[in-house]
C-alpha cells in the first residue's frame, strides 16, 4: 500500500479524458503514453508471480504513423511533462549506446520499503521522439537490440558482453521505452528479419492513422489537474510487492490462454509469442490505475485483452516496411543458394560469400535469416568437421 492517499478513482481515465482536452493525436496514443507513465513509476517494485517467472510492468511502446500526421511527439511530450516532475526516476532521452545505457542502469538504486535497505534498481524510461535517435548507428543497433531483448524480462541480474568494456553486470534491470516512428523509418533502421525476432515480440506497435486524429487549431490541456495527476503517480510509485489475480480472474485467464487461436498471418508470429505477457502487464497497470488493492480483477483483464487485440489488428501494417519486397528477396536468395546443392549440405561460409553483398546489415541480417528459415523448417543446420553446414529440407 502507498503511504499517501490518492485523489483520483482512475488515473488513466482522468489523464486521457479530462487532462487531455483537445489534441490532434489519436486518443489511443494518449492512453498508451499514460500506461507507460504508470509503468515507469512502478519500476520493478510491483509484479505478477506466474510461477516459472515474474511479470513486471515495463513495456516497449512505439507510436507508429506517417511523419507529422498523428502528432506522436506531442502525445509523448505531454506525458513527459508530468513524469519529469517526479524525483528519483531514471529517464534517458535520445541516443543511447549500450555502454552508456548499462552505466546508467548500474548506478541506480532504490530503497526496499520492507527492510529499509538500499538495493540496486536498473529501472529506466528510454525516450526518443524519433526511433532513429535511439537506433542511430548501425554499428550498435545489434548490440542494443540484444540488450533490450534480454533486459525486457527484468531478471534479477543480467551479465552483458559489450564491445568496449567487456562483461558488464546490471542488477534488477527493468527498462521501458516510449518512442515515435514511421513505418518507413522502421524499415531503414531494422534488419529485415527483426520482425520475426524476440525483440519485436516485446514491442507494442501503436499504429495511428489520419482518420483517428483531428485538426485542432488551439490544443488544450486541463492544467488544473496537473498537480493531482503528479501526486497520484507519486502514490503509485510507493507500491511494492506482488499483485494477485483474484480466483475468478485466474480461472478466466487460464481458459483464455488455453483457447488462444494461432496467429492469422505470419507477421504476427513474434507478437503472438508474448501476447499473454503484454496482456498481464497491461492488466497490472489498469489495476494500479484504479487503486492500491494490488488485485487484478476480471474487468481489468478483459480490458487489457481488448486493448492488446486492437493493437494486433494493425501490427502487419506497422511492420510493412520491415517486410519489404527487397528484404524478403534476400531471404529467398539465401534459401535458393542452400537448395542449389540439395540433397547435399552447403558450408556457412559458402552461403555467406554468395549472398553477402545483398545484405544491408551484413552477418547480423544473415544470421536472422538463417534462424527464421530453421524456424519455418525449410532448412536444418549441422556440422561437417569444424564447419557449420546447412541442408534444405524436402518440400
Amino acid at each position: 500500500m502507498s503511504n499517501r492517499k490518492r485523489q483520483l478513482s482512475d488515473w488513466l481515465d482522468t489523464y486521457r479524458k479530462k487532462y487531455i482536452v483537445k489534441q490532434e493525436s489519436p486518443a489511443h496514443y494518449h492512453f498508451w503514453v499514460g500506461v507507460q507513465l504508470i509503468a515507469t513509476v512502478l519500476r520493478r517494485n510491483v509484479y505478477i508471480d506466474r510461477g516459472a517467472y515474474d511479470v513486471f510492468p515495463n513495456q516497449y511502446v512505439f507510436l507508429v504513423a506517417t511523419s507529422g500526421r498523428c502528432r506522436k511527439s506531442m502525445a509523448i511530450e505531454l506525458g513527459l511533462e508530468l513524469i519529469t516532475k517526479i524525483d528519483g526516476l531514471n529517464i534517458i532521452h535520445g541516443r543511447a549506446t549500450v555502454e552508456g545505457l548499462l552505466d546508467s542502469l548500474a548506478k541506480e538504486t532504490t530503497v526496499n520499503v520492507a527492510t529499509g535497505r538500499v538495493i540496486p534498481d536498473g529501472s529506466c524510461l528510454i525516450h526518443a521522439d524519433e526511433l532513429s535517435y535511439l537506433f542511430g548507428k548501425s554499428s550498435y543497433i545489434t548490440d542494443l537490440i540484444s540488450f533490450l531483448t534480454a533486459a525486457y524480462t527484468a531478471k534479477s541480474r543480467l551479465d552483458f558482453l559489450t564491445r568496449n568494456k567487456g562483461k558488464v553486470e546490471v542488477r534488477n534491470p527493468c527498462p521501458g521505452i516510449i518512442a515515435g516512428t514511421t513505418p518507413e523509418q522502421m524499415g531503414e533502421i531494422f534488419p529485415s528479419m527483426t520482425m520475426y525476432s524476440g525483440f519485436m515480440a516485446r514491442v507494442l506497435l501503436i499504429y495511428g492513422t489520419k482518420a483517428q486524429s483531428e485538426r485542432v487549431a488551439k490544443p488544450e490541456i486541463n492544467k488544473e489537474l496537473e498537480d493531482v495527476l503528479i501526486h497520484d503517480l507519486g502514490c503509485m510509485g510507493e507500491l511494492h510487492g506482488k499483485i494477485e489475480l483474484d480466483d475468478e480472474t485466474e480461472e478466466f485467464y487460464d481458459k483464455w490462454y488455453e483457447d488462444l487461436p494461432p496467429p492469422r498471418v505470419q507477421e504476427l508470429d513474434a507478437f503472438y509469442e508474448r501476447k499473454h505477457d503484454h496482456i498481464l502487464k497491461l492488466a497490472l497497470i489498469l489495476s494500479v490505475s484504479e487503486s492500491d488493492e494490488m488485485v487484478i480483477k476480471q474487468h481489468h483483464l478483459i480490458s487489457a485483452i481488448e486493448r492488446i487485440e486492437e493493437i494486433e489488428l494493425y501490427v502487419p501494417q506497422a511492420l510493412a516496411y520491415i517486410g519489404a519486397t527487397q528484404q524478403s528477396a534476400v531471404r529467398d536468395i539465401v534459401l535458393r543458394v542452400i537448395k542449389s546443392v540439395y540433397p547435399d549440405s552447403i558450408r556457412h561460409s559458402t552461403v555467406m560469400q554468395r549472398t553477402y553483398r545483398r545484405l544491408t546489415h551484413g552477418a547480423v541480417e544473415f544470421n536472422m535469416i538463417i534462424e527464421q528459415l530453421e524456424k519455418e523448417e525449410l532448412i536444418e543446420a549441422g556440422t561437417r568437421g569444424n564447419a557449420i553446414v546447412y541442408t534444405a529440407k524436402r518440400e
